[in-house]
């Protein structure tokens, strides 16, 4: 499953309803929806940072026995910590952007 291309998809889903003049059963499944997604969202992006961090404290580690003790082995795994790191970063980043996006169409939603 392409994660972003979900979530890009349900934003836009939701972008439409709200242009969309309706009745209050509607605004009140659109928010049922939003709220469940969000929550699945909010999960993932607890994942990402639960691994994220993980691959943080393995970069460190990996870092520090480098300076402590050079070995090629240890140096290979660190730039492998590394190169793993940098695509967690910019996914979870693009998690937290969207869930905070979201918390506004869910204010929109709301007023509706």
């Amino acid at each position: 499953m392409n994660i972003k291309k979900y979530m890009k998809e349900h934003e836009s889903y939701i972008k439409e309803q709200l242009l969309l003049k309706a009745d209050k059963q509607h605004w009140d499944k659109l928010k049922e929806k939003h709220e469940r997604m969000t929550k699945d969202m909010k999960h993932e992006r607890l994942i990402h940072l639960i691994v994220t961090f993980a691959f943080g404290v393995l970069l460190l580690i990996t870092t520090a026995i480098v300076l402590i003790k050079p070995s090629l082995q240890v140096f290979i795994l660190m730039g492998l910590f590394f190169i793993m790191l940098v695509p967690y970063i910019i996914h979870y980043f693009f998690l937290e952007k969207t869930i905070q996006r979201w918390y506004k169409l869910m204010d929109d939603i709301e007023k509706k």
